[in-house]
């Protein structure tokens, strides 16, 4: 449905075959817009629009309400939802939503003609925690020309938002206060803290036995410990993406070998030696400060010298289930210690990694990927417990001998691109749209 402006102050007209629809009788009401609400009467018109829903024209004095959008009505009880309207926070400033900016993420809106509604773009800074409205853009998919698709407007806050930013708590907080259990991946200062992760999924038996080793590097004496008990140790940022700031570490005859990995060096990385107390002590001293683990280092599985990683993708869809829509494997460059596959290295499909690096035949793969998924599904009933969670990006390692490993789990830096690195567009399309269905669902509509 679509919206009519009507020069009633305080009415909301529906036409007779819409009241029946959806049980509407005339009389006193609550109308809900995102989180906005406003007590309405309700008029119902012989010779009103079926497809049309009228609405007090002075509304649009207070914020932007588009009406070139399909809407969907919902009625519970005494209140009249009119939506959905979702959010995605994917800026920290206005200046950065340029055009071009805005437009890597109008694959996301492939699914609109079912999605419907308003769904803007914003920045966290964007948020008017006193007014309890954002700034930002909508998408028009009706509009001529691609130029004039994104339009600039002042919402009220949303009935759910997806959250891939690091805004300040106080933010978060305040949109959850005003928004409920609706505003997810819940707050996280960017990928999920690596300690963090630890401490919460290593208490659970099932998972417990697919953590490495893992402590936080407080002083010297954890290193020594942790390099008495294992050949080596990797030390990672306990936050961070994309493998900066990944050090691997063994003892030497005199001291520390530190090897770090470099995209410059045709080995794939370069050493550090750490030869006497007070330099080991000086370098230790500026890593401590900056917030690393000390983690196991298990030896993963390579595929002609390349290290191997899994990403499985968890998704919530438009009825608030987990579901797995894909598990890609990372190949990284030859020689190298991380997994950074945009950097020399390659992605394939889970199935097609197990058959290529561990020689399984097809329905051994297959096997191995369930074997992936089930620890996927574990971890995120764990998050489940924590808050709101429905995109996760869950990093898997698979040693010589075929034990999984949890190494991350992402939840702002989820990257939904990796459909694209086979050219499989329709899991792409898939992939990308997910949000948005289950974002529908937490705003009251669902599928």
């Amino acid at each position: 449905m679509f919206i009519k402006w009507i020069n009633e102050a305080s009415q909301i007209q529906l036409s007779q075959k819409l009241a029946i629809e959806h049980d509407i009788s005339p009389g006193n009401m609550t109308f809900q817009f995102g989180s906005w609400k406003q007590p309405i009467q309700i008029h119902i018109s012989s010779d009103f629009p079926d497809d049309m829903i009228g609405l007090p024209q002075h509304w649009k004095d207070s914020f932007t309400i588009p009406d070139t959008l399909p809407y969907e009505l919902k009625r519970n009880n005494t209140i009249l939802n009119l939506g959905p309207v979702i959010a995605l926070i994917v800026f920290s400033d206005l200046k950065e939503m340029t055009i071009s900016k805005l437009n890597k993420y109008r694959a996301y809106f492939f699914d609109y003609s079912n999605i419907q509604g308003l769904v803007y773009l914003c920045a966290w800074n964007t948020i008017d925690t006193q007014k309890k409205q954002i700034k930002g853009f909508y998408y028009d998919p009706n509009a001529r020309g691609r130029s004039n698709r994104w339009k600039l407007g002042t919402f009220p806050y949303p009935g759910s938002s997806y959250n891939r930013t690091a805004m300040p708590k106080s933010v978060f907080d305040d949109l959850q206060s005003i928004m409920g259990d609706c505003v997810f991946n819940s707050f996280s200062p960017g990928s999920f803290n690596k300690w963090e992760l630890w401490k919460r999924l290593s208490p659970i038996a099932e998972l417990r036995s697919h953590l490495p080793a893992t402590e936080l590097l407080t002083d010297m004496t954890v290193l020594d410990s942790m390099l008495e008990q294992y050949d080596s140790i990797y030390l990672k940022p306990t936050g961070g993406t994309l493998s900066r700031g990944i050090r691997k570490m063994e003892k030497s005859q005199t001291g520390y070998l530190v090897i770090y990995p470099s995209f410059q060096n045709p080995n794939g990385f370069y050493l550090k030696h750490l030869e006497n107390l007070e330099n080991s002590e000086q370098w230790f001293s500026k890593l401590k400060n900056k917030g690393y683990i000390a983690q196991q280092a298990i030896t993963m599985k390579r595929y002609q010298n390349r290290p191997i990683d899994f990403r499985v993708i968890m998704q919530k869809d438009g009825k608030g289930n987990w579901g797995c829509p894909g598990v890609f494997g990372k190949f990284g460059k030859s020689g190298g210690i991380i997994t950074n596959f945009s950097r020399a290295g390659f992605i394939r499909s889970g199935v097609e990694s197990f058959q290529l690096a561990f020689g399984m035949n097809a329905k051994k793969a297959q096997n191995k990927v369930e074997e992936l998924k089930k620890i996927a599904f574990q971890i995120c009933r764990v998050f489940d417990q924590y808050g709101n969670y429905g995109d996760l990006g869950i990093d898997l390692m698979v040693d010589e001998d075929g034990g999984i490993w949890i190494l991350e789990v992402n939840t702002k830096d989820t990257y939904h691109r990796f459909p694209l690195h086979m050219n499989d567009k329709k899991l792409y399309k898939k992939v990308v749209t997910a949000p948005f269905r289950y974002g529908k669902f937490l705003a009251g509509f669902s599928e």
